[in-house]
């Protein structure tokens, strides 16, 4: 089961803040003793590095390639 965020009352999504500036990543597969999924978060930076890193997986998984045209005639 997931956790519910309490501002929101639904499950929370990548980009949710918490009150110490931590930002939600993911929820794992794996269950806590209170039945909850376990939770990843991650702190401001290491999020803004694996959004960035997310963004060049996904262009490179669709075959975005950066076209050169010769100029020189």
């Amino acid at each position: 089961m997931m956790r519910l965020n309490p501002s929101t009352n639904e499950r929370f999504h990548r980009g949710d803040l918490r009150g110490d500036g931590f930002v939600f990543f993911a929820y794992t597969n794996k269950l806590k003793a209170d039945g909850y999924f376990k939770e990843i978060w991650l702190s401001p930076s290491a999020s803004s590095r694996a959004t960035h890193g997310d963004k060049i997986r996904k262009r490179r998984a669709r075959g975005s390639r950066v076209e050169y045209t010769d100029t020189n005639g």
